[in-house]
Protein backbone atom coordinates (compact mmCIF):
# COMPACT_ATOMS: atom_id res chain seq x y z
CA UNK A 1 0.00 0.00 0.00
CA UNK A 2 0.76 3.77 -0.64
CA UNK A 3 0.68 6.16 2.29
CA UNK A 4 -2.95 7.36 0.71
CA UNK A 5 -4.18 4.15 0.25
CA UNK A 6 -3.17 2.92 4.00
CA UNK A 7 -4.75 6.73 5.09
CA UNK A 8 -8.12 5.64 3.50
CA UNK A 9 -8.17 1.58 4.60
CA UNK A 10 -7.29 2.81 8.25
CA UNK A 11 -11.37 4.48 7.96
CA UNK A 12 -12.48 0.87 7.38
CA UNK A 13 -11.21 -0.76 10.56
CA UNK A 14 -11.95 2.07 12.58
CA UNK A 15 -8.57 3.59 12.74
CA UNK A 16 -7.77 7.83 12.91
CA UNK A 17 -4.83 8.86 11.20
CA UNK A 18 -2.76 11.77 12.48
CA UNK A 19 -0.28 13.92 10.33
CA UNK A 20 1.45 14.97 12.36
CA UNK A 21 3.32 11.36 13.62
CA UNK A 22 2.33 10.08 10.68
CA UNK A 23 0.53 7.17 12.75
CA UNK A 24 -2.91 5.72 13.47
CA UNK A 25 -4.67 5.17 16.50
CA UNK A 26 -8.08 3.63 17.97
CA UNK A 27 -9.12 3.93 21.27
CA UNK A 28 -11.02 1.01 23.41
CA UNK A 29 -12.00 1.60 26.87
CA UNK A 30 -9.09 3.48 27.68
CA UNK A 31 -6.28 1.73 25.62
CA UNK A 32 -4.97 2.99 22.46
CA UNK A 33 -3.72 1.21 19.46
CA UNK A 34 -1.57 2.81 17.65
CA UNK A 35 -0.29 1.88 13.73
CA UNK A 36 2.89 3.51 12.29
CA UNK A 37 3.65 3.21 8.15
CA UNK A 38 7.01 2.38 7.46
CA UNK A 39 7.97 2.64 4.04
CA UNK A 40 11.66 2.54 4.37
CA UNK A 41 11.72 -0.66 6.78
CA UNK A 42 8.73 -2.08 4.66
CA UNK A 43 6.54 -2.90 7.38
CA UNK A 44 3.69 -1.70 9.59
CA UNK A 45 4.13 -1.04 13.65
CA UNK A 46 1.56 -1.87 15.74
CA UNK A 47 2.11 -1.21 19.16
CA UNK A 48 -0.08 -0.78 22.60
CA UNK A 49 0.59 0.31 25.86
CA UNK A 50 -0.41 -2.51 28.96
CA UNK A 51 -0.10 -3.90 32.09
CA UNK A 52 -0.32 -7.73 32.28
CA UNK A 53 -1.53 -9.76 35.21
CA UNK A 54 0.08 -12.79 33.78
CA UNK A 55 3.36 -11.61 31.67
CA UNK A 56 3.85 -15.72 30.71
CA UNK A 57 0.35 -16.21 29.27
CA UNK A 58 0.59 -12.74 27.41
CA UNK A 59 3.94 -13.95 25.77
CA UNK A 60 2.98 -17.23 25.11
CA UNK A 61 -0.26 -15.79 22.89
CA UNK A 62 2.06 -13.67 21.14
CA UNK A 63 4.39 -16.70 20.47
CA UNK A 64 1.39 -18.61 19.21
CA UNK A 65 -0.36 -15.53 16.96
CA UNK A 66 3.44 -14.96 15.31
CA UNK A 67 3.79 -19.13 14.51
CA UNK A 68 0.18 -18.97 13.29
CA UNK A 69 0.97 -16.48 11.03
CA UNK A 70 4.64 -16.35 10.17
CA UNK A 71 3.84 -15.28 6.57
CA UNK A 72 3.64 -11.81 7.52
CA UNK A 73 4.39 -11.54 11.39
CA UNK A 74 8.28 -10.44 12.07
CA UNK A 75 8.01 -9.66 15.56
CA UNK A 76 5.49 -9.88 18.24
CA UNK A 77 6.64 -9.19 21.83
CA UNK A 78 5.84 -7.63 25.08
CA UNK A 79 8.12 -5.72 26.40
CA UNK A 80 8.28 -2.49 28.85
CA UNK A 81 4.33 -2.80 29.49
CA UNK A 82 4.31 -2.55 25.74
CA UNK A 83 2.90 -4.89 23.20
CA UNK A 84 4.63 -4.68 19.61
CA UNK A 85 3.94 -6.39 16.26
CA UNK A 86 5.42 -6.07 12.96
CA UNK A 87 3.63 -6.90 10.03
CA UNK A 88 5.77 -7.41 6.71
CA UNK A 89 4.60 -5.03 3.77
CA UNK A 90 4.28 -6.90 0.55
CA UNK A 91 3.62 -5.74 -2.69
CA UNK A 92 0.00 -6.64 -3.32
CA UNK A 93 -2.02 -3.78 -1.42
CA UNK A 94 -5.02 -6.47 -0.45
CA UNK A 95 -2.72 -8.79 1.02
CA UNK A 96 -1.39 -6.28 3.42
CA UNK A 97 -4.87 -5.02 4.35
CA UNK A 98 -5.59 -8.39 5.53
CA UNK A 99 -2.63 -9.03 7.01
CA UNK A 100 -3.29 -5.71 9.12
CA UNK A 101 -7.06 -6.60 9.43
CA UNK A 102 -5.45 -9.84 11.51
CA UNK A 103 -3.06 -8.30 13.58
CA UNK A 104 -5.54 -5.55 14.17
CA UNK A 105 -8.08 -7.72 15.32
CA UNK A 106 -6.03 -9.48 17.68
CA UNK A 107 -4.52 -6.39 19.58
CA UNK A 108 -8.42 -5.54 20.12
CA UNK A 109 -9.55 -9.40 21.49
CA UNK A 110 -6.21 -8.57 23.83
CA UNK A 111 -7.77 -5.47 25.03
CA UNK A 112 -10.99 -6.76 25.38
CA UNK A 113 -9.85 -9.95 27.48
CA UNK A 114 -9.54 -9.75 31.67
CA UNK A 115 -5.74 -10.36 31.32
CA UNK A 116 -4.27 -6.48 30.57
CA UNK A 117 -4.86 -2.66 31.72
CA UNK A 118 -3.91 0.50 29.96
CA UNK A 119 -1.11 2.08 31.36
CA UNK A 120 0.72 5.66 30.71
CA UNK A 121 3.30 5.16 28.24
CA UNK A 122 5.67 8.01 30.58
CA UNK A 123 4.68 6.68 34.06
CA UNK A 124 3.40 3.00 33.01
CA UNK A 125 0.57 3.72 35.71
CA UNK A 126 -3.03 2.54 35.14
CA UNK A 127 -4.25 6.22 35.08
CA UNK A 128 -6.99 7.86 32.16
CA UNK A 129 -4.73 8.82 28.95
CA UNK A 130 -4.83 10.99 26.40
CA UNK A 131 -2.90 10.78 22.90
CA UNK A 132 -0.63 13.31 22.64
CA UNK A 133 2.50 14.07 19.97
CA UNK A 134 5.69 14.63 21.42
CA UNK A 135 8.34 15.92 18.67
CA UNK A 136 7.07 13.39 16.02
CA UNK A 137 5.97 10.52 18.14
CA UNK A 138 2.25 9.57 19.20
CA UNK A 139 2.13 8.90 22.75
CA UNK A 140 -0.68 7.69 25.74
CA UNK A 141 0.13 10.30 29.18
CA UNK A 142 -1.48 10.78 31.74
CA UNK A 143 -2.49 13.95 33.09
CA UNK A 144 0.37 14.34 35.81
CA UNK A 145 2.77 13.34 33.21
CA UNK A 146 1.76 15.73 30.57
CA UNK A 147 1.59 18.43 32.64
CA UNK A 148 5.24 17.62 34.00
CA UNK A 149 6.33 17.29 30.17
CA UNK A 150 4.82 20.76 29.45
CA UNK A 151 6.57 22.43 32.39
CA UNK A 152 9.89 20.93 31.28
CA UNK A 153 9.29 21.76 27.60
CA UNK A 154 8.69 25.36 29.09
CA UNK A 155 11.71 25.62 30.90
CA UNK A 156 13.92 23.99 28.37
CA UNK A 157 12.27 26.41 25.24
CA UNK A 158 13.08 29.57 27.19
CA UNK A 159 16.36 28.07 28.15
CA UNK A 160 17.07 27.74 24.21
CA UNK A 161 15.55 31.03 23.18
CA UNK A 162 17.90 32.86 25.55
CA UNK A 163 21.01 30.93 24.60
CA UNK A 164 22.34 32.15 21.36
CA UNK A 165 24.48 31.37 18.76
CA UNK A 166 28.04 32.74 18.22
CA UNK A 167 29.56 31.41 15.06
CA UNK A 168 32.97 33.28 15.18
CA UNK A 169 33.66 31.87 18.76
CA UNK A 170 31.78 28.35 17.89
CA UNK A 171 34.20 28.36 14.87
CA UNK A 172 37.26 29.43 16.75
CA UNK A 173 36.43 26.04 19.25
CA UNK A 174 36.06 24.05 16.11
CA UNK A 175 39.87 24.99 14.65
CA UNK A 176 40.86 23.95 18.56
CA UNK A 177 38.79 21.05 18.96
CA UNK A 178 39.95 19.68 15.39
CA UNK A 179 43.95 20.57 16.16
CA UNK A 180 43.58 18.81 19.25
CA UNK A 181 41.96 15.93 18.05
CA UNK A 182 44.81 16.60 15.10
CA UNK A 183 47.86 16.27 17.89
CA UNK A 184 46.51 13.02 19.35
CA UNK A 185 46.14 11.38 15.38
CA UNK A 186 49.64 12.20 14.68
CA UNK A 187 50.97 10.90 18.36
CA UNK A 188 49.20 7.45 17.82
CA UNK A 189 50.07 7.25 14.48
CA UNK A 190 53.58 6.65 15.14
CA UNK A 191 52.74 3.88 17.33
CA UNK A 192 49.55 1.68 15.85
CA UNK A 193 47.92 1.01 12.55
CA UNK A 194 45.67 3.79 12.45
CA UNK A 195 43.44 3.29 8.77
CA UNK A 196 42.00 6.71 9.37
CA UNK A 197 39.61 5.54 11.28
CA UNK A 198 40.89 7.79 14.36
CA UNK A 199 40.46 10.81 11.87
CA UNK A 200 36.95 10.51 13.74
CA UNK A 201 38.00 11.56 16.74
CA UNK A 202 39.62 14.87 14.68
CA UNK A 203 35.42 15.29 13.68
CA UNK A 204 34.40 14.84 17.22
CA UNK A 205 36.66 17.59 19.52
CA UNK A 206 35.58 19.77 15.92
CA UNK A 207 32.05 19.80 17.26
CA UNK A 208 32.14 19.64 20.76
CA UNK A 209 34.57 22.49 20.52
CA UNK A 210 32.27 24.51 18.27
CA UNK A 211 28.98 23.23 20.76
CA UNK A 212 31.18 24.66 23.97
CA UNK A 213 32.14 27.96 22.65
CA UNK A 214 29.50 28.64 19.82
CA UNK A 215 26.50 27.86 22.23
CA UNK A 216 23.57 26.60 19.88
CA UNK A 217 24.31 23.67 16.95
CA UNK A 218 22.79 24.52 14.02
CA UNK A 219 22.51 23.14 10.54
CA UNK A 220 25.37 25.43 9.20
CA UNK A 221 27.31 24.80 12.14
CA UNK A 222 27.02 21.02 11.00
CA UNK A 223 28.18 21.81 7.39
CA UNK A 224 30.94 24.39 9.11
CA UNK A 225 32.57 21.78 11.47
CA UNK A 226 32.77 19.28 8.49
CA UNK A 227 34.63 21.61 6.34
CA UNK A 228 36.91 22.02 9.43
CA UNK A 229 37.49 18.11 10.20
CA UNK A 230 38.17 17.16 6.80
CA UNK A 231 40.98 19.72 6.29
CA UNK A 232 42.34 19.23 9.31
CA UNK A 233 42.70 15.52 8.58
CA UNK A 234 43.99 16.01 5.85
CA UNK A 235 46.86 18.26 7.50
CA UNK A 236 46.91 15.64 10.37
CA UNK A 237 47.55 12.73 7.84
CA UNK A 238 50.17 14.51 6.03
CA UNK A 239 52.70 15.61 9.41
CA UNK A 240 51.83 11.91 10.53
CA UNK A 241 53.71 10.92 7.90
CA UNK A 242 56.29 13.30 7.96
CA UNK A 243 56.99 12.29 11.51
CA UNK A 244 56.84 8.75 10.33
CA UNK A 245 59.64 9.11 7.77
CA UNK A 246 61.50 11.35 10.38
CA UNK A 247 61.30 9.10 12.96
CA UNK A 248 62.43 6.50 10.42
CA UNK A 249 65.76 8.28 9.50
CA UNK A 250 66.77 9.17 13.06
CA UNK A 251 66.41 5.28 13.99
CA UNK A 252 69.03 5.31 10.96
CA UNK A 253 71.28 7.29 12.61
CA UNK A 254 70.42 10.16 10.69
CA UNK A 255 69.40 12.47 13.30
CA UNK A 256 66.24 14.60 13.42
CA UNK A 257 66.10 15.51 9.76
CA UNK A 258 62.59 17.22 9.37
CA UNK A 259 63.77 18.83 5.39
CA UNK A 260 64.91 15.36 4.51
CA UNK A 261 61.36 13.64 5.80
CA UNK A 262 59.50 15.81 3.91
CA UNK A 263 60.92 15.98 0.98
CA UNK A 264 61.19 11.88 1.19
CA UNK A 265 57.40 11.65 2.18
CA UNK A 266 56.83 14.23 -1.13
CA UNK A 267 58.46 12.34 -3.80
CA UNK A 268 56.71 8.55 -2.11
CA UNK A 269 53.44 10.20 -3.37
CA UNK A 270 55.16 9.42 -6.78
CA UNK A 271 54.94 5.72 -5.51
CA UNK A 272 51.28 4.23 -6.42
CA UNK A 273 51.01 1.66 -3.94
CA UNK A 274 52.39 4.31 -1.16
CA UNK A 275 49.71 6.84 -2.68
CA UNK A 276 47.15 4.16 -2.29
CA UNK A 277 47.81 3.39 0.62
CA UNK A 278 47.30 7.30 2.03
CA UNK A 279 43.83 7.88 -0.41
CA UNK A 280 42.55 4.68 1.47
CA UNK A 281 43.75 5.99 4.76
CA UNK A 282 41.88 9.73 3.90
CA UNK A 283 38.50 7.69 2.51
CA UNK A 284 37.87 5.78 5.51
CA UNK A 285 38.68 9.22 7.91
CA UNK A 286 36.63 11.05 5.72
CA UNK A 287 33.84 7.90 5.85
CA UNK A 288 33.87 8.21 9.36
CA UNK A 289 33.76 12.11 9.86
CA UNK A 290 30.98 12.05 7.48
CA UNK A 291 28.53 9.53 9.83
CA UNK A 292 29.89 11.48 12.76
CA UNK A 293 28.48 14.62 11.30
CA UNK A 294 25.19 12.98 10.36
CA UNK A 295 24.29 12.05 14.19
CA UNK A 296 25.93 15.60 14.92
CA UNK A 297 23.32 16.63 13.00
CA UNK A 298 20.10 14.56 13.36
CA UNK A 299 20.91 15.07 17.35
CA UNK A 300 20.32 18.68 17.26
CA UNK A 301 16.64 18.72 16.90
CA UNK A 302 17.27 17.43 20.30
CA UNK A 303 19.38 20.57 21.21
CA UNK A 304 15.66 22.53 20.66
CA UNK A 305 12.77 20.85 22.71
CA UNK A 306 10.44 18.68 21.62
CA UNK A 307 6.78 20.43 20.92
CA UNK A 308 4.10 18.66 22.64
CA UNK A 309 -0.10 18.79 21.00
CA UNK A 310 -3.03 18.93 22.28
CA UNK A 311 -4.50 16.12 23.21
CA UNK A 312 -5.34 14.85 19.56
CA UNK A 313 -8.18 12.20 20.57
Amino acid sequence: MTESEFREFLITIGYRYNGKSKTAFNSYEGFHTMIEFNIKEKRYLLSLNSAVNDTGALSAKLKVFAAENKSFITKAVYKNKKIILAVKMTVDSEIDRENLKKAAKFIMELCKSDMMIPVCSVCSKNKKTGLYVVGRSLMPICDRCIKRKRRQYEKRRDMFERKKQNMPAGIAGAFFGAALGASIYILLYQFIPLYGIIGGGISVLCFAGFVITGKRATKLSAVICEIISFLIFIAAEYAALIAETAILIENEGGGIAVTEAIQITNSSFFDWGYLWSVLFEIAIGTAVMMLIGAAYFLKRKYTRPLKISKNVL
